[in-house]
């Protein structure tokens, strides 16, 4: 028994010990990241570029943060605020949220 415990004992220090030294010669591959894709290869007017992409992210986001203020500030249930908060997290131009946007009827403030 006390031989069967030290040569499992030795095989993990074994173990342990080459995976020790493999990590440390471990290097990452070298792989070039690809500057176009083949899309902006053949068809260069359908890509648009880094700026005018944050612009519509930008501009998506602060969309979807307008639908969130407006939904907080309708006089509707409480259950259906929540599954429309729930659409406007999962799809925020679908079209239950656009159908509920178009039956709100605002109310003006006169100045």
């Amino acid at each position: 028994m006390k031989k069967n415990t030290s040569t499992v004992v030795g095989f993990l220090f074994f173990v342990l010990g080459t995976n020790h030294i493999m990590a440390q010669e471990y290097k990452p591959s070298a792989q070039e990241v690809k500057k176009h894709t083949v899309m902006e290869m053949y068809e260069p007017d359908l890509v648009l570029s880094v700026a005018e992409r944050k612009q519509l992210k930008e501009k998506r986001e602060n969309s979807i943060a307008l639908r969130k203020r407006i939904l907080d500030t309708l006089d509707i249930s409480e259950r259906r605020r929540e599954r429309l908060l729930k659409v406007l997290n999962k799809n925020p131009f679908s079209n239950e949220m656009n159908k509920a946007m178009a039956d709100i009827d605002f109310i003006e403030e006169e100045q």
